[in-house]
């Protein structure tokens, strides 16, 4: 790895020409790496939608009786890593 003017590139720049041979190398790589961030960021958006709800709903119970607030927001907590736990087993 060598500049035009034959002087040896530093260990970063070395660093860099390698990264951007891999990139333009590797497209299949980066599809499926697409994809991958695709699919995680469909199940973050679902699960904060889910937080999201699942506070508002105990933050509501809690306006009206303050101790039930809190179990709701249990509830809900329980709710949401049992779905996700079905979820990881394919159900």
């Amino acid at each position: 790895m060598h500049d035009p003017d034959l002087t040896p590139l530093t260990p970063w720049q070395q660093r860099r020409v390698r990264l951007r041979h891999q990139w333009r190398t590797g497209k299949d790589r980066r599809r499926r790496g697409y994809r991958t961030l695709g699919i995680v960021g469909q199940k973050l958006l679902t699960l904060a939608i889910s937080v999201l709800g699942a506070t508002l709903i105990s933050y509501g119970v809690w306006l009206v009786y303050v101790p039930a607030g809190f179990v709701t927001g249990g509830f809900m907590a329980w709710l949401l890593l049992w779905s996700n736990e079905k979820d990881r087993r394919g159900e």
